[in-house]
Protein backbone atom coordinates (compact mmCIF):
# COMPACT_ATOMS: atom_id res chain seq x y z
CA UNK A 1 0.00 0.00 0.00
CA UNK A 2 1.42 3.02 -1.14
CA UNK A 3 1.57 6.44 1.12
CA UNK A 4 -1.39 8.35 -0.37
CA UNK A 5 -3.27 4.90 0.23
CA UNK A 6 -2.86 5.41 3.63
CA UNK A 7 -3.13 8.76 3.87
CA UNK A 8 -6.65 8.39 2.10
CA UNK A 9 -7.41 5.20 4.59
CA UNK A 10 -6.53 7.54 7.50
CA UNK A 11 -9.06 10.23 6.19
CA UNK A 12 -11.48 7.77 5.57
CA UNK A 13 -11.74 6.58 9.42
CA UNK A 14 -11.62 10.07 10.70
CA UNK A 15 -14.45 10.97 8.24
CA UNK A 16 -16.47 8.61 9.76
CA UNK A 17 -15.58 9.50 13.31
CA UNK A 18 -16.67 12.85 12.59
CA UNK A 19 -19.87 11.67 11.23
CA UNK A 20 -20.45 9.12 14.54
CA UNK A 21 -19.56 11.94 16.74
CA UNK A 22 -21.75 14.46 14.84
CA UNK A 23 -24.69 11.76 14.85
CA UNK A 24 -24.85 12.19 19.26
CA UNK A 25 -24.28 15.54 19.47
CA UNK A 26 -27.84 16.27 19.89
CA UNK A 27 -28.81 13.40 22.23
CA UNK A 28 -28.78 12.68 25.87
CA UNK A 29 -27.98 8.99 26.09
CA UNK A 30 -25.88 7.76 23.58
CA UNK A 31 -26.52 4.16 21.88
CA UNK A 32 -23.93 1.31 22.94
CA UNK A 33 -23.22 0.85 18.92
CA UNK A 34 -21.51 4.01 18.82
CA UNK A 35 -18.93 2.99 21.31
CA UNK A 36 -18.55 -0.09 19.78
CA UNK A 37 -17.83 1.38 16.68
CA UNK A 38 -15.74 4.08 18.27
CA UNK A 39 -13.62 2.02 19.04
CA UNK A 40 -13.18 -0.52 16.32
CA UNK A 41 -12.40 2.75 14.38
CA UNK A 42 -9.39 3.85 17.17
CA UNK A 43 -7.93 0.37 16.89
CA UNK A 44 -7.81 0.77 12.44
CA UNK A 45 -6.23 4.32 13.16
CA UNK A 46 -3.77 3.06 15.32
CA UNK A 47 -2.41 0.19 13.58
CA UNK A 48 -2.73 2.50 10.23
CA UNK A 49 -0.33 5.20 11.89
CA UNK A 50 1.87 2.19 12.98
CA UNK A 51 2.32 0.99 9.66
CA UNK A 52 3.55 4.31 8.21
CA UNK A 53 5.46 4.69 10.98
CA UNK A 54 7.55 1.60 10.48
CA UNK A 55 7.64 2.61 6.56
CA UNK A 56 8.69 5.93 7.02
CA UNK A 57 11.22 4.34 9.09
CA UNK A 58 12.76 1.86 6.40
CA UNK A 59 12.57 4.51 3.45
CA UNK A 60 14.85 7.19 6.22
CA UNK A 61 17.17 4.03 6.90
CA UNK A 62 17.49 3.29 2.91
CA UNK A 63 17.80 7.06 2.22
CA UNK A 64 20.92 7.12 4.90
CA UNK A 65 22.22 3.83 3.98
CA UNK A 66 22.49 5.54 -0.10
CA UNK A 67 23.60 9.07 1.55
CA UNK A 68 26.81 7.07 3.20
CA UNK A 69 27.24 4.89 -0.14
CA UNK A 70 28.03 8.37 -1.99
CA UNK A 71 29.73 9.96 0.43
CA UNK A 72 32.01 6.77 0.21
CA UNK A 73 32.09 6.45 -3.50
CA UNK A 74 33.58 10.08 -3.35
CA UNK A 75 36.30 10.23 -0.90
CA UNK A 76 37.90 6.89 -2.67
CA UNK A 77 38.05 9.19 -5.85
CA UNK A 78 39.83 12.02 -4.65
CA UNK A 79 42.47 9.58 -2.86
CA UNK A 80 45.45 9.52 -5.34
CA UNK A 81 48.43 7.71 -4.14
CA UNK A 82 51.17 10.07 -3.53
CA UNK A 83 54.58 9.71 -5.48
CA UNK A 84 58.05 9.91 -4.08
CA UNK A 85 61.19 8.72 -4.30
CA UNK A 86 62.21 6.43 -1.86
CA UNK A 87 65.72 7.88 -0.08
CA UNK A 88 67.98 4.62 -0.04
CA UNK A 89 70.28 4.30 3.58
CA UNK A 90 73.15 5.05 4.02
CA UNK A 91 76.24 3.24 3.79
CA UNK A 92 78.04 2.45 7.00
CA UNK A 93 81.74 3.44 6.64
CA UNK A 94 84.40 1.06 7.25
CA UNK A 95 85.23 0.42 10.94
CA UNK A 96 89.16 1.21 11.52
CA UNK A 97 90.56 -0.92 13.87
CA UNK A 98 93.41 0.84 14.96
CA UNK A 99 91.30 3.58 15.87
CA UNK A 100 88.58 2.01 17.37
CA UNK A 101 87.69 2.90 21.04
CA UNK A 102 87.92 -0.71 23.54
CA UNK A 103 84.58 -1.60 25.60
CA UNK A 104 85.62 0.52 28.71
CA UNK A 105 85.15 -3.23 31.06
CA UNK A 106 86.89 -5.50 28.75
CA UNK A 107 84.92 -7.70 26.53
CA UNK A 108 81.23 -6.29 26.88
CA UNK A 109 79.92 -9.99 26.90
CA UNK A 110 80.75 -11.05 30.12
CA UNK A 111 78.79 -8.15 31.70
CA UNK A 112 75.08 -7.87 29.95
CA UNK A 113 73.41 -5.19 30.36
CA UNK A 114 70.09 -6.32 33.24
CA UNK A 115 66.94 -5.62 31.97
CA UNK A 116 64.77 -3.04 33.45
CA UNK A 117 62.81 -4.20 36.40
CA UNK A 118 58.91 -4.92 35.88
CA UNK A 119 56.45 -2.96 37.51
CA UNK A 120 53.72 -4.87 39.71
CA UNK A 121 50.69 -2.84 38.63
CA UNK A 122 51.91 -4.00 34.89
CA UNK A 123 51.87 -7.39 36.12
CA UNK A 124 47.56 -7.22 37.55
CA UNK A 125 45.40 -7.46 35.43
CA UNK A 126 42.90 -4.52 34.37
CA UNK A 127 39.68 -4.50 36.37
CA UNK A 128 36.94 -4.27 33.99
CA UNK A 129 33.97 -1.88 34.50
CA UNK A 130 30.77 -2.93 36.07
CA UNK A 131 28.55 0.24 34.77
CA UNK A 132 26.61 -1.99 32.59
CA UNK A 133 25.41 -4.59 35.32
CA UNK A 134 24.37 -1.33 37.63
CA UNK A 135 22.34 0.23 34.64
CA UNK A 136 20.54 -3.06 34.25
CA UNK A 137 19.48 -3.59 38.00
CA UNK A 138 18.81 0.40 37.69
CA UNK A 139 16.51 -0.23 35.38
CA UNK A 140 14.91 -3.05 36.85
CA UNK A 141 14.11 -1.23 40.10
CA UNK A 142 12.89 1.44 37.43
CA UNK A 143 10.58 -0.58 36.09
CA UNK A 144 9.26 -2.76 39.12
CA UNK A 145 8.53 0.82 40.68
CA UNK A 146 6.04 1.85 37.96
CA UNK A 147 4.55 -1.89 37.65
CA UNK A 148 3.56 -1.52 41.74
CA UNK A 149 0.50 0.84 40.38
CA UNK A 150 -1.10 -1.50 37.58
CA UNK A 151 -2.52 1.36 36.12
CA UNK A 152 0.99 2.42 34.45
CA UNK A 153 1.12 -1.11 33.41
CA UNK A 154 -1.46 -0.73 30.45
CA UNK A 155 -1.28 1.26 27.05
CA UNK A 156 -3.84 3.32 26.14
CA UNK A 157 -4.84 0.81 23.61
CA UNK A 158 -4.74 -1.67 25.98
CA UNK A 159 -7.01 -0.19 28.06
CA UNK A 160 -9.50 -0.02 25.64
CA UNK A 161 -8.88 -3.71 24.35
CA UNK A 162 -9.63 -5.00 27.78
CA UNK A 163 -12.98 -2.83 29.11
CA UNK A 164 -14.25 -3.56 25.74
CA UNK A 165 -13.81 -6.96 25.86
CA UNK A 166 -13.32 -8.43 29.41
CA UNK A 167 -15.51 -5.64 31.12
CA UNK A 168 -18.16 -4.83 28.86
CA UNK A 169 -17.37 -1.23 27.78
CA UNK A 170 -17.90 -0.17 31.66
CA UNK A 171 -14.57 1.91 32.13
CA UNK A 172 -15.90 2.26 36.11
CA UNK A 173 -15.92 -1.19 36.28
CA UNK A 174 -12.71 -1.97 34.43
CA UNK A 175 -10.79 1.25 37.36
CA UNK A 176 -11.91 -0.05 39.95
CA UNK A 177 -10.98 -3.69 39.62
CA UNK A 178 -7.81 -2.27 39.00
CA UNK A 179 -7.83 -0.53 42.10
CA UNK A 180 -8.78 -3.12 44.54
CA UNK A 181 -5.84 -5.49 42.22
CA UNK A 182 -3.14 -2.85 42.94
CA UNK A 183 -4.24 -3.58 47.19
CA UNK A 184 -3.29 -6.82 46.38
CA UNK A 185 0.11 -8.03 47.91
CA UNK A 186 0.63 -11.22 45.35
CA UNK A 187 0.06 -12.91 42.46
CA UNK A 188 -2.28 -15.57 43.91
CA UNK A 189 -4.44 -13.50 45.96
CA UNK A 190 -4.86 -11.28 42.63
CA UNK A 191 -5.79 -14.30 40.39
CA UNK A 192 -7.78 -15.69 43.19
CA UNK A 193 -10.05 -12.35 43.15
CA UNK A 194 -10.53 -11.82 39.64
CA UNK A 195 -11.38 -15.83 39.45
CA UNK A 196 -14.35 -15.07 42.20
CA UNK A 197 -15.33 -11.73 41.13
CA UNK A 198 -15.17 -12.32 37.23
CA UNK A 199 -16.32 -15.63 35.29
CA UNK A 200 -13.74 -15.70 32.54
CA UNK A 201 -12.29 -17.85 31.07
CA UNK A 202 -8.65 -18.03 31.77
CA UNK A 203 -7.42 -20.19 29.35
CA UNK A 204 -8.71 -17.20 26.58
CA UNK A 205 -5.46 -15.35 25.07
CA UNK A 206 -7.55 -11.78 26.09
CA UNK A 207 -8.02 -12.63 29.89
CA UNK A 208 -4.14 -14.68 29.89
CA UNK A 209 -3.00 -11.35 28.38
CA UNK A 210 -4.33 -9.20 31.36
CA UNK A 211 -3.19 -11.71 33.99
CA UNK A 212 0.15 -11.59 32.36
CA UNK A 213 0.56 -7.94 33.49
CA UNK A 214 -0.32 -9.00 37.71
CA UNK A 215 2.16 -11.74 36.83
CA UNK A 216 4.93 -8.80 35.87
CA UNK A 217 3.81 -7.22 38.84
CA UNK A 218 5.08 -9.73 41.07
CA UNK A 219 7.86 -11.06 39.21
Amino acid sequence: MTNNEQLERLLMHLGEMKSLTEEICEKEIYPVSFFSRAFDLTNQMQDDLHRMEIAQIALFERQMKEHQAQILSVSRTDKQPEAYDPVPPPTPEPADEKNAMPPPYGNATRFPIPPPPVRESLLQPTRKPTIGKSENSLNERIEKKNLSDLRKAFTLNDRFHYCRELFGGDENVMNRTIAELNEKDSYNASVAYLKERFNWNFEDEIVAGFVFLLEKRFA
